[in-house]
């Protein structure tokens, strides 16, 4: 395929534009649908002039259809996405920059979606789609996944569709946190178990909880089931952030945030926190899966885009051998540019 595209930007450069034009109107749809033209031009943020000829021509070629409610996609319109998302990966060379990464970084797999989640919803839910999609390969009967909290985790619960395997058990990978109860691990447990035909599990402890009340609440059978689940994962999906983003979700105090900045924090994943070198230098989770468990699960995955989770996901995933990265082209590149400059 990479000498056929290398071919067109030749010989055809303007197939090149006309391509990703329409792919962005696809997908953008996709996420969307039913959508009318008006919203669609918002999303995309262009006139709606610029979309209208082009809504035409899909049409015609039965990929989308209109409805009074707004416009859908085909099921040869969904097929033709799912082709295209690999043509435009090698177009814009993402496949070359996954390999590098994946080298880079000594991990196991590298997946980038095109676009900057920071300023494109599509390409977060592009991100969920990709995660799910490689995960719905390495899912086994009577798999047991853990997942941790956040947006994008949630999202990749909402993009989870129905499994072949079956007894597939979800869990949450650590107790609750104070804010944000609609995105905590017990949420996003619940709606990929739905999503997928699968059960769950849930886990109703706070995840700072001290270590005596720990030991308390272990006995009981439910809790240590659970506790049993998470321990046996065979897959771990994650959400990271950067110091500056934590902060701003825990609410930390200046005494709090002062530690972290002496400890020359960096990122958080899973309750750990990383420092400018990789080294876990403080823990803030007292229950759920540790670093320790992750050398013994199959399929360790953080799912982060946009500049700002460069950082974090270098430093929380490099050396780890079952790690697998999904991300989207901004935060790809900008990886790729530290890694470059030695950093």
């Amino acid at each position: 395929m990479n000498e056929l595209i290398q071919l067109q930007i030749k010989l055809v450069p303007e197939v090149i534009d006309i391509t990703e034009k329409r792919y962005s109107i696809l997908r953008t749809v996709e996420f969307n649908q039913p959508i009318g033209r008006r919203a669609l031009a918002n999303a995309l943020n262009k006139s709606e002039r610029w979309v209208r000829s082009e809504l035409d021509f899909l049409r015609e070629q039965g990929l989308i259809e209109i409805h009074p409610l707004g416009m859908t996609i085909t099921d040869e319109g969904k097929a033709i996405i799912n082709k295209l998302r690999e043509y435009i990966a090698e177009l814009k060379g993402l496949k070359d920059l996954e390999q590098v990464i994946k080298e880079a970084l000594g991990i196991k797999d590298v997946i980038i979606v095109p676009g900057d989640s920071e300023k494109d919803t599509e390409a977060t839910s592009e991100m969920a789609k990709a995660a799910f999609e490689y995960l719905r390969k390495n899912i086994s009967s009577g798999a047991v996944i853990a997942v941790s909290g956040g947006y994008t985790l949630l999202e990749v619960a909402e993009q989870s569709s129905k499994l072949e395997a079956k007894d597939v058990v979800i869990v949450p990978a650590r107790g609750g946190i104070k804010a944000d109860l609609e995105r905590q691990a017990n949420i996003v447990a619940a709606k990929m178990a739905k999503n997928i035909g699968g059960s769950y599990y849930l886990l109703h402890l706070p995840d700072n909880i001290d270590v005596e009340m720990l030991e308390r609440m272990s006995v009981d059978p439910d809790i240590a089931k659970v506790f049993r689940y998470i321990k046996s994962s065979n897959i771990f999906i994650f959400g990271l952030s950067s110091l500056e983003a934590i902060s701003r979700k825990r609410n930390f105090t200046t005494e709090e945030m002062n530690t972290l900045i002496s400890l020359n924090v960096k990122a958080e994943a899973f309750g750990c926190y990383f420092d400018g070198q990789g080294n876990i230098v403080h823990k803030s989770s007292s229950i759920g899966i540790t670093a320790e468990d992750l050398r013994n699960i199959d399929v360790v995955m953080a799912v982060g885009g946009g500049i700002h989770k460069a950082e974090p996901l270098i430093l929380v995933n490099k050396g780890r051998s079952n790690n697998v990265i999904v991300t989207d082209e901004a935060s790809a590149r900008e990886i790729y540019n530290i890694l470059r400059g030695g950093n």
